[in-house]
Protein backbone atom coordinates (compact mmCIF):
# COMPACT_ATOMS: atom_id res chain seq x y z
CA UNK A 1 0.00 0.00 0.00
CA UNK A 2 3.12 2.54 0.83
CA UNK A 3 4.27 2.08 -2.59
CA UNK A 4 0.87 3.19 -3.96
CA UNK A 5 1.36 6.43 -1.91
CA UNK A 6 4.86 6.94 -2.84
CA UNK A 7 3.68 6.54 -6.78
CA UNK A 8 1.19 8.90 -6.15
CA UNK A 9 3.04 12.03 -4.24
CA UNK A 10 5.78 11.39 -6.90
CA UNK A 11 3.38 11.68 -10.10
CA UNK A 12 2.24 14.44 -8.32
CA UNK A 13 5.46 16.36 -7.75
CA UNK A 14 6.16 15.30 -11.26
CA UNK A 15 4.20 17.22 -12.13
CA UNK A 16 5.19 20.52 -10.52
CA UNK A 17 8.31 20.03 -11.23
CA UNK A 18 7.96 19.29 -15.47
CA UNK A 19 6.20 22.20 -16.08
CA UNK A 20 8.27 24.35 -14.05
CA UNK A 21 11.53 22.98 -16.01
CA UNK A 22 10.04 23.06 -19.52
CA UNK A 23 9.75 26.80 -18.63
CA UNK A 24 12.45 27.28 -16.80
CA UNK A 25 14.43 25.59 -19.52
CA UNK A 26 12.47 28.00 -22.45
CA UNK A 27 13.42 30.94 -20.26
CA UNK A 28 17.35 29.83 -20.42
CA UNK A 29 17.19 29.31 -23.76
CA UNK A 30 15.50 32.58 -24.62
CA UNK A 31 17.81 34.49 -22.78
CA UNK A 32 21.10 33.34 -24.10
CA UNK A 33 19.85 33.46 -27.68
CA UNK A 34 17.45 36.21 -28.10
CA UNK A 35 15.14 34.10 -30.31
CA UNK A 36 11.55 32.77 -29.23
CA UNK A 37 11.92 30.43 -32.43
CA UNK A 38 15.03 29.20 -31.48
CA UNK A 39 14.58 28.82 -28.04
CA UNK A 40 10.91 26.57 -28.77
CA UNK A 41 12.89 24.59 -31.48
CA UNK A 42 15.54 23.52 -28.83
CA UNK A 43 12.64 22.74 -26.38
CA UNK A 44 11.01 20.51 -28.50
CA UNK A 45 14.53 18.69 -29.75
CA UNK A 46 15.07 17.99 -26.53
CA UNK A 47 11.53 16.67 -25.50
CA UNK A 48 11.10 15.38 -28.62
CA UNK A 49 11.30 11.95 -27.17
CA UNK A 50 8.65 12.16 -25.31
CA UNK A 51 6.21 13.95 -27.83
CA UNK A 52 7.19 10.95 -29.84
CA UNK A 53 5.31 8.93 -26.64
CA UNK A 54 2.89 11.31 -26.13
CA UNK A 55 0.75 11.42 -29.61
CA UNK A 56 1.10 7.97 -30.60
CA UNK A 57 -0.24 7.21 -27.77
CA UNK A 58 -3.41 9.16 -28.36
CA UNK A 59 -3.59 7.75 -31.83
CA UNK A 60 -2.79 3.98 -31.49
CA UNK A 61 -5.66 3.92 -28.46
CA UNK A 62 -8.20 5.88 -30.60
CA UNK A 63 -7.30 3.59 -33.28
CA UNK A 64 -7.78 0.49 -31.12
CA UNK A 65 -10.93 1.74 -29.95
CA UNK A 66 -12.27 2.46 -33.67
CA UNK A 67 -12.24 6.28 -33.48
CA UNK A 68 -10.97 7.60 -36.38
CA UNK A 69 -7.57 9.85 -35.88
CA UNK A 70 -6.56 12.50 -38.90
CA UNK A 71 -3.26 14.34 -39.36
CA UNK A 72 -0.35 13.79 -37.16
CA UNK A 73 2.39 16.13 -35.98
CA UNK A 74 5.63 16.06 -34.09
CA UNK A 75 6.68 19.36 -34.19
CA UNK A 76 5.68 22.77 -33.42
CA UNK A 77 3.46 24.67 -35.38
CA UNK A 78 3.95 28.18 -35.98
CA UNK A 79 6.20 29.50 -33.43
CA UNK A 80 4.99 33.01 -33.62
CA UNK A 81 1.89 31.95 -31.77
CA UNK A 82 1.18 32.82 -28.23
CA UNK A 83 0.42 29.39 -27.20
CA UNK A 84 2.89 26.35 -29.48
CA UNK A 85 1.79 22.56 -29.47
CA UNK A 86 5.10 20.67 -29.62
CA UNK A 87 2.86 18.49 -31.20
CA UNK A 88 -0.55 16.88 -32.11
CA UNK A 89 -2.90 14.26 -33.65
CA UNK A 90 -6.72 14.66 -35.07
CA UNK A 91 -9.25 12.89 -33.40
CA UNK A 92 -12.77 12.52 -34.07
CA UNK A 93 -16.05 13.26 -31.69
CA UNK A 94 -16.79 10.06 -29.95
CA UNK A 95 -18.57 8.89 -26.78
CA UNK A 96 -16.89 10.16 -23.34
CA UNK A 97 -15.77 6.71 -22.21
CA UNK A 98 -13.33 6.30 -25.31
CA UNK A 99 -12.56 10.16 -25.19
CA UNK A 100 -11.48 9.60 -21.91
CA UNK A 101 -9.07 6.92 -22.18
CA UNK A 102 -7.66 8.26 -25.58
CA UNK A 103 -7.08 11.95 -23.38
CA UNK A 104 -4.92 10.22 -20.76
CA UNK A 105 -3.50 7.30 -22.76
CA UNK A 106 0.08 9.20 -22.52
CA UNK A 107 -0.36 8.87 -19.10
CA UNK A 108 -0.84 5.39 -18.85
CA UNK A 109 1.04 4.08 -21.59
CA UNK A 110 4.12 7.11 -20.76
CA UNK A 111 3.65 4.66 -17.26
CA UNK A 112 4.38 1.40 -18.76
CA UNK A 113 7.34 2.75 -21.35
CA UNK A 114 8.90 4.34 -18.23
CA UNK A 115 8.63 0.46 -16.26
CA UNK A 116 9.78 -0.98 -18.91
CA UNK A 117 12.82 1.40 -19.54
CA UNK A 118 13.68 0.52 -15.83
CA UNK A 119 14.77 -2.49 -16.05
CA UNK A 120 17.75 -1.01 -18.42
CA UNK A 121 19.09 0.51 -15.21
CA UNK A 122 21.35 -1.76 -13.43
CA UNK A 123 21.01 0.71 -10.17
CA UNK A 124 17.36 -0.48 -10.03
CA UNK A 125 17.61 -4.11 -10.59
CA UNK A 126 17.47 -6.26 -7.31
CA UNK A 127 20.01 -8.40 -7.95
CA UNK A 128 22.67 -6.17 -8.74
CA UNK A 129 25.33 -5.90 -5.78
CA UNK A 130 28.02 -3.50 -7.35
CA UNK A 131 26.50 -0.46 -5.47
CA UNK A 132 30.33 1.42 -5.13
CA UNK A 133 31.07 1.16 -8.85
CA UNK A 134 29.52 4.40 -10.12
CA UNK A 135 32.26 4.76 -12.87
CA UNK A 136 30.19 2.29 -15.11
CA UNK A 137 27.80 5.22 -15.55
CA UNK A 138 30.45 7.08 -17.67
CA UNK A 139 32.76 4.62 -19.15
CA UNK A 140 32.10 5.09 -22.99
CA UNK A 141 31.15 1.12 -23.17
CA UNK A 142 28.51 1.50 -20.77
CA UNK A 143 26.75 4.52 -22.16
CA UNK A 144 23.54 2.82 -21.95
CA UNK A 145 22.26 3.85 -18.46
CA UNK A 146 22.98 7.67 -19.63
CA UNK A 147 20.51 7.05 -22.37
CA UNK A 148 17.88 5.42 -20.56
CA UNK A 149 17.85 7.99 -17.87
CA UNK A 150 17.96 11.07 -20.95
CA UNK A 151 14.85 9.14 -21.87
CA UNK A 152 13.08 8.51 -18.34
CA UNK A 153 13.44 12.62 -18.11
CA UNK A 154 12.35 13.22 -21.68
CA UNK A 155 9.03 10.85 -21.45
CA UNK A 156 8.29 11.54 -18.14
CA UNK A 157 7.96 15.27 -18.45
CA UNK A 158 5.95 15.03 -21.70
CA UNK A 159 3.29 12.47 -20.28
CA UNK A 160 1.15 14.39 -18.77
CA UNK A 161 -2.32 15.29 -20.37
CA UNK A 162 -2.69 18.71 -21.80
CA UNK A 163 -6.21 20.95 -21.02
CA UNK A 164 -7.56 19.91 -24.15
CA UNK A 165 -6.58 15.79 -24.04
CA UNK A 166 -8.26 16.39 -19.78
CA UNK A 167 -12.40 17.41 -21.38
CA UNK A 168 -14.57 15.26 -20.36
CA UNK A 169 -12.07 13.38 -17.87
CA UNK A 170 -13.76 15.30 -14.47
CA UNK A 171 -17.52 13.93 -15.26
CA UNK A 172 -17.04 10.22 -16.15
CA UNK A 173 -13.83 9.89 -13.30
CA UNK A 174 -16.43 10.64 -11.10
CA UNK A 175 -19.42 8.56 -12.42
CA UNK A 176 -17.13 5.42 -12.56
CA UNK A 177 -16.25 6.63 -9.32
CA UNK A 178 -19.81 5.99 -8.16
CA UNK A 179 -19.84 2.67 -9.69
CA UNK A 180 -16.81 1.23 -8.51
CA UNK A 181 -17.64 2.84 -4.57
CA UNK A 182 -21.26 0.80 -5.16
CA UNK A 183 -19.89 -2.43 -6.41
CA UNK A 184 -17.42 -2.49 -3.57
CA UNK A 185 -20.51 -1.77 -0.54
CA UNK A 186 -22.77 -4.37 -2.89
CA UNK A 187 -19.67 -7.09 -1.50
CA UNK A 188 -18.11 -7.26 -5.44
CA UNK A 189 -14.10 -7.98 -4.79
CA UNK A 190 -11.37 -8.96 -7.69
CA UNK A 191 -9.29 -12.14 -6.36
CA UNK A 192 -5.39 -11.85 -7.24
CA UNK A 193 -3.15 -14.49 -6.47
CA UNK A 194 -0.34 -14.31 -4.23
CA UNK A 195 1.86 -14.70 -7.69
CA UNK A 196 0.29 -11.80 -9.53
CA UNK A 197 0.83 -9.81 -6.31
CA UNK A 198 4.51 -10.72 -6.56
CA UNK A 199 5.01 -9.60 -9.93
CA UNK A 200 3.02 -6.13 -9.43
CA UNK A 201 4.95 -5.40 -6.22
CA UNK A 202 8.57 -6.32 -8.63
CA UNK A 203 7.45 -3.40 -11.42
CA UNK A 204 6.41 -1.07 -8.73
CA UNK A 205 9.14 -1.04 -6.63
CA UNK A 206 11.27 -0.75 -10.23
CA UNK A 207 8.58 2.02 -10.94
CA UNK A 208 9.04 4.09 -8.24
CA UNK A 209 12.54 3.75 -8.27
CA UNK A 210 12.63 5.13 -12.06
CA UNK A 211 10.27 7.80 -11.06
CA UNK A 212 12.60 8.84 -8.17
CA UNK A 213 15.44 9.50 -10.29
CA UNK A 214 13.63 11.56 -12.53
CA UNK A 215 12.89 13.49 -10.05
CA UNK A 216 16.32 14.40 -8.55
CA UNK A 217 17.57 14.89 -11.95
CA UNK A 218 14.22 17.11 -12.32
CA UNK A 219 15.19 19.24 -9.79
CA UNK A 220 18.86 19.13 -9.95
CA UNK A 221 18.22 20.36 -13.58
CA UNK A 222 15.82 22.89 -12.25
CA UNK A 223 17.64 24.21 -9.83
CA UNK A 224 21.06 23.94 -12.00
CA UNK A 225 18.88 26.12 -14.46
CA UNK A 226 17.16 28.60 -11.89
CA UNK A 227 20.71 29.62 -10.58
CA UNK A 228 21.79 30.42 -14.99
CA UNK A 229 18.82 32.31 -15.30
CA UNK A 230 19.75 34.26 -12.17
CA UNK A 231 23.79 34.88 -13.60
CA UNK A 232 22.45 35.83 -17.00
CA UNK A 233 19.92 38.53 -15.69
CA UNK A 234 22.37 39.97 -13.33
CA UNK A 235 24.63 39.91 -15.94
CA UNK A 236 22.74 41.90 -18.84
CA UNK A 237 21.57 43.91 -15.90
CA UNK A 238 25.66 46.22 -15.75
Amino acid sequence: MYLLLVFCAQLILLYWLSRRVIGALYLLLHLLTGSRAVSISIVSAIFFPGTVVHELSHLFTAEILGVHTGKLTLVPGSLDESEVQTGSVAIASTDPFRRTLIGLAPVYVGIAVLAGLSYALPILDPHWSDWSNWSAWTRIESHLPLLVVYLLFSISNSMFASKEDLKGVVPFTVTMGIFAGAAYVAGLRIGVTEEILAKIWDVARVLVGAIGIVVAVNTMTLLLISVLVDIIKRWKRR
